[in-house]
């Protein structure tokens, strides 16, 4: 009887062979994991470029500093469409005068403003 019950075990045993088994909860393979992207360095923006009225300003100012003959240490420029405004402090009349001349003869000026104060010594 013994070994009736050993092959009646695997009987039932061998018949469990062919039943499918229970699905077992496999993940679905992922995509590839990525490394992170390192980030772009953010680039700074650019600078800021000076109008064509203060690029003008600049070339008159420069003039001034460079002309043997004026005394223009004391003479700030502004430029808008043309117009040329002087600023600042002079020792002479006929300086206050020299500069204007000199400035309304320069390339692209169309005229001069000139609000220069005469100060002796300045």
């Amino acid at each position: 009887m013994r070994n009736l019950a050993y092959a009646i075990a695997l009987a039932f045993a061998l018949a469990a062979c062919d039943k499918p088994q229970p699905n077992l909860a496999v993940p679905p393979p992922s995509a590839p994991v990525q490394a992170p992207v390192a980030a772009k360095p953010a680039e700074p923006p650019p600078a800021p470029q000076p109008s064509a009225n203060e690029q003008f300003a600049a070339r008159v100012k420069a003039a001034l500093r460079n002309a043997k003959d004026l005394d223009a240490q004391g003479v700030d420029v502004k430029v808008a469409d043309g117009v040329v405004t002087l600023y600042g402090t002079v020792p002479e009349k006929e300086e206050r005068r020299k500069i204007a001349v000199f400035v309304s003869q320069m390339a692209g000026v169309r005229s001069v403003v000139n609000n220069l104060v005469i100060i002796r010594g300045s």
